[in-house]
This record gives structure tokens, C-alpha cells and sequence, in this order.
């Protein structure tokens, strides 16, 4: 007698607890459920409850049963509630993989993970092959920021603008044809991608530059001239991606507003020459700048003529 009073003891003590260990929240719920049942189906708050009752055929006698209404779904615990094996909120009854906790979503089952990359299948977008989870787990073979599933050129570094592919290089000297001058002709980076000039080039921009000449006073270019600037025109045909900009400058006889204006117009006259020999207008820009900017001191004849003068300026842009 006395050893079956300290087993109901220790039921009546151990047992809520590890009722409530197993689910507590489910535990919670299905009392509450079964409080519900209990004072529906009571008749009376006094009424006698036969010790040997099991009133949801579950094995357990009402006495002893935490969840007396709740056999009905399953297996239950020696408690009488239905039991949740994996500890995952759902029941066995309801719970496709009794043995691993699961999502509701996926009926107690654990997401699958295909190629083992930490990314599940259902937020995998290459089911069969590793990638980081930033790009749903596709790969990025060549680490330009674009997984392969959107890369165009998935094992060479591109763009988002050119779909994952480089920028092409028509030349294949390394500047990009987007950024190269002459993306037809191999040149260098500090150039634009055009080559650099040949001596006898250089040597004809050196004679258009010094023997550039006007009649006195005006923006006639004289004839002696013509020769150099067609060389400049050849040199600019040749070289595409050459541009010129053109400065004009006058000594300070005269009025200075005036010589700006005469500055400008023979800055206007060499662009105007070089249109004519099938330069575009794109290419050259001109401006005047009078008497303000000498090349030396307005004192001789000499330095007169030296500061009466249209600079070249080449770029490349």
C-alpha cells in the first residue's frame, strides 16, 4: 500500500512536468481544448466520474489522462495527448517525418537541401548546383557580382549592362571599344585607345603649329600656310580619334575689343579650313582670347609677331 502511494506521488508530482517538457505550447492548447469539452459535456459541476472511464478510447484512463478528449488523433503519450516525437509543434498523426522536426508549411518535414549549400530548394534557384545564398544559391564562376543563371559570359568577368560579358575590344589592345577612339586600330590607354603619332606626323603638326600665318590686321590666312594645314588634315584623317582645339591670340596694337574679336575669327578661319578638308566640325572647337594672354612682352616688332598667333591644342576624348 505504501509503495502505491509514493508512485501516485510521484505521478501526480513528475508527470505535469514532463507533460509540459515535451510540447508546452501544444500542451497548453490541448488542456484548454479539453476544459472546453469537459464543461460542455458535464451535466452537472458534481457529477460522479467513474474511475475506469476512457472516454476518448485511447488507452488512458480520464483519471489519469492530461488530454481525456484528444485520443482521437493517434498515438498518445502515457499521459493520454497525442504524442510530437520530434518536438516540432506537430503531431505524429499530422507529421510526415515523425523523427526530424519540420516547418507546418512542409507537414513536419525538414526543407531538403539538394547540393548541400546551405540554401533549401524551396529558395534554390540551381537546385543541383552550389551557389551563396545572396544569389539563391547559384554560382558565380568568374565573380563579377552576376550569378551565372543571368550571365551571359559566365566564365569571363562582365557587366550588368552587357549582360555578364566584357566590354568588347575590337582592336585588342586593351581599351575597350566603348571607351577607344580608334576601337579599329590597336593604340594605347594613355591615347584613348589610338596609336601614337609617327614622326613624320609629328613632324607635320610641328610645321602647321610654327608657320601658321595671317594677312596684317585681318583673319585671312596667307598662302604659305595652306601647305602646313593640309598636312594637318592628313594627320587628323589618319588618326580618328584626334581632336583639336584652337586658341587665337593677337599683340596688343589696337583696340582690345578689337583683337578679341580678330582673335576668334582667325581661330574660326583654321576651323574653317579644316572643315573644308573633310575634318568634322565634331572634332575641332575654337575660341579667341584678344591680347590677354602674350607670349612675350609686347615690346618689339619681333615679339608682336610671335604673340599674333592660333595655338593647336590636341586631345584625345
Amino acid at each position: 500500500m505504501k509503495s502505491f502511494v509514493l508512485v501516485a506521488s510521484f505521478i501526480a508530482i513528475f508527470l505535469p512536468l514532463i507533460v509540459q517538457a515535451q510540447n508546452p505550447k501544444r500542451t497548453a492548447k490541448l488542456r484548454s481544448e479539453d476544459r472546453k469539452r469537459a464543461k460542455q459535456m458535464s451535466q452537472s459541476k458534481h457529477q460522479y466520474v467513474p474511475l475506469d472511464r476512457d472516454t476518448d478510447l485511447d488507452g488512458v484512463l480520464d483519471i489519469n489522462d492530461k488530454c481525456p478528449y484528444m485520443g482521437e488523433r493517434g498515438k498518445v503519450t502515457p499521459f493520454g495527448c497525442p504524442e510530437d516525437k520530434d518536438l516540432d509543434g506537430i503531431f505524429d498523426s499530422e507529421d510526415a517525418c515523425i523523427d526530424k522536426a519540420g516547418p507546418k508549411e512542409n507537414h513536419g518535414c525538414p526543407w531538403a537541401d539538394t547540393d548541400g549549400d546551405g540554401v533549401f530548394d524551396k529558395d534554390d534557384e540551381c537546385l543541383t548546383v552550389k551557389g551563396p545564398p545572396e544569389f539563391h544559391g547559384c554560382p558565380d564562376q568568374d565573380s563579377d557580382g552576376i550569378p551565372d543563371l543571368l550571365d551571359n559570359c559566365p566564365k569571363e568577368k562582365g557587366t550588368w549592362a552587357l549582360k555578364g560579358c566584357p566590354p568588347q575590344d575590337t582592336d585588342k589592345d586593351g581599351t575597350p571599344d566603348v571607351d577607344d577612339l580608334c576601337p579599329l586600330t590597336a593604340g594605347i590607354a594613355e591615347l584613348k585607345g589610338c596609336p601614337p603619332l609617327k614622326p613624320e606626323e609629328k613632324e607635320a603638326l610641328k610645321r602647321a603649329f610654327d608657320n601658321l600665318l595671317f594677312e596684317t590686321g585681318s583673319d585671312v590666312i596667307i598662302e604659305s600656310s595652306y601647305s602646313s594645314l593640309n598636312d594637318l588634315a592628313k594627320v587628323m584623317m589618319n588618326n580618328p580619334g584626334m581632336k583639336l582645339h584652337l586658341e587665337g591670340h593677337t599683340d596688343d596694337v589696337g583696340l582690345a575689343e578689337s583683337n578679341m574679336i580678330l582673335s576668334r575669327k582667325r581661330a574660326g578661319a583654321v576651323e574653317k579650313y579644316l572643315e573644308d578638308r573633310s575634318i568634322s566640325a565634331t572634332r575641332i572647337t575654337s575660341e579667341g582670347f584678344g591680347q590677354t594672354r602674350p607670349k612675350m612682352p609686347n615690346n618689339s616688332d619681333g615679339n608682336r609677331k610671335i604673340n599674333r598667333r592660333v595655338e593647336m591644342i590636341l586631345k584625345y576624348e
